[in-house]
């Protein structure tokens, strides 16, 4: 009994999930499919679903990146000063935890002047660049 126990929670956690995903997956197929052939029937061409292709926001990409390496130096400066100075000795955590803070406003500060002045992509296709009068 003890082993079924076993066996049953590995099941559970792990097939039932994944059959779950499974069967909802094969359904929404499913009644794509049978939409797509009631059109048909119907005489109407069904239009062909384009992928959606997303562009990447190159403001985000460098956001994160700015964010990813300001956390990576806080952590290595807070190890460092729990280590290297005296302040970090009395609370090695608070160190860690308070650099790593410090540094991470440093990289927000950083990416704000890095983009003040960037024009956000959304504005060039607005018309507002079209707005100088030209006679």
């Amino acid at each position: 009994m003890e082993d079924l126990e076993g066996v049953i929670a590995i099941i559970s956690i792990f097939a039932l999930p994944m059959i779950t995903a499974m069967v909802l997956i094969f359904k929404r197929l499913s009644s794509t499919h049978k939409e797509r052939m009631a059109l048909i029937e119907q005489g109407i061409i069904p239009p062909n679903e384009p992928k959606r292709k997303s562009t990447p926001n190159r403001y985000r990409s460098l956001r994160n990146g700015i964010i990813l390496i300001a956390l990576g130096i806080g952590i290595i400066v807070g190890f460092l000063g729990t280590n290297y100075l005296v302040i970090g000795e009395d609370n090695p955590f608070l160190f860690v935890i308070a650099s790593t803070v410090f540094f991470l406003g440093i990289g927000y500060t950083v990416f704000f002047m890095i983009t003040k002045n960037a024009k956000d992509d959304r504005d060039l296709n607005s018309d507002s660049y079209l707005d100088t009068d030209v006679e």
